[in-house]
């Protein structure tokens, strides 16, 4: 008994089905590494700071006082945005040899879930490379050096905008910087850990060189060293290397990143997963195979990342 191209399209789904998946997943991707993911299937996800009290004031026997107001971070929304790929393949194509020329068309379909993946991390690529040039939502660049203390204190400014080149001494620089910048809303400091440093492929060399655990020596010294040589960052930091953030794909090769992703300020919002699908178009007799996601990423807040041009 013969099988009907409806059976043979069933039978064929999860080839394509695996080799979409597997299209999807077979490069790492970098974004979880960079951002927190959030499921969230509304059509507008809303973000929104609120402060903590300020340092404990020093107060009289029996008086009164003490009371302070809260304060209102500044309010962000995501707007997820769909996005899909479709591949059809006719009835005609597959009249004789039905089984080997359909699974012929597996490299295509596996191209629709390359093509998910590839615009997973261009979403989110954009949103480090635009750090120098997208607005944040408190009214400054995602990378500046006048970040508004709150809403209220708009005269106290921090900067998480670095300077020069990627390298050891601009990297203690920068650890300084952000020690001397990272206050909540209320003035108060914090230390996060766990920070990540993120650039383009050009600077895979120099991230080696400098935060290797091996390298005892600052990179470039040679002959007899000192103390004064010593290389303080082997070992400290995780280093990640982004293509997606270099010159060919809208970013610059200069470009380097200190991201703390555990405050959770660079999100990645999914309303619907990358998803795979298939029917048959009796209509126009077609197989279609399609791919799907709807998705969107940003800065709810500066905190998150400190970055240099690289120049």
């Amino acid at each position: 008994m013969s099988n009907t191209r409806n059976q043979l399209s069933e039978l064929f789904t999860p080839i394509y089905d695996e080799f979409m998946l597997v299209g999807f997943a077979e490069d790492k991707q970098v974004m979880p590494q960079v951002f927190q993911v959030i499921d969230d299937p509304t059509k507008e996800y809303k973000t929104d700071g609120l402060s903590g009290l300020g340092t404990w004031e020093e107060a009289d026997e029996l008086s009164s006082g003490g009371y302070e107001d809260l304060v209102l971070g500044y309010p962000k929304t995501f707007t997820p945005l769909k996005y899909w790929k479709k591949l059809k393949v006719s009835f005609e194509v597959n009249d004789q040899m039905e089984y080997a020329k359909l699974k012929a068309q597996v490299g295509k379909a596996q191209m629709i879930g390359k093509g998910g993946h590839d615009r997973v991390e261009r979403i989110a690529s954009s949103i480090i490379y635009g750090v120098f040039s997208t607005t944040g939502p408190d009214g400054q660049y995602v990378a500046s050096n006048a970040h508004p203390k709150n809403r209220e204190e708009t005269g106290v400014t921090y900067d998480n905008l670095l300077d020069g080149p990627f390298g050891h001494d601009n990297l203690e620089l920068a650890e300084k910087q952000i020690a001397d910048n990272h206050f909540d809303m209320q003035g108060i400091p914090f230390t996060a850990t766990n920070a990540i440093i993120l650039g383009p492929p050009a600077l895979k060399g120099l991230f080696k060189r400098t935060l290797a655990e091996r390298a005892e020596y600052r990179p470039g010294d040679v002959g007899s060293h000192s103390e004064m040589e010593i290389n303080q960052f082997a070992g400290s930091y995780t280093s990640v290397i982004w293509k997606y953030i270099n010159a060919k794909l809208g970013g610059t090769d200069t470009q380097w990143h200190i991201i703390f992703k555990e405050l959770g300020f660079l999100k990645f919002i999914y309303s619907a997963r990358p998803s795979f699908d298939n029917w048959v178009d009796k209509d126009i007799e077609a197989y279609v195979f399609k791919g799907r996601m709807f998705g969107v990423a940003g800065a709810s807040d500066w905190r998150s990342i400190f970055s240099s041009t690289g120049l």
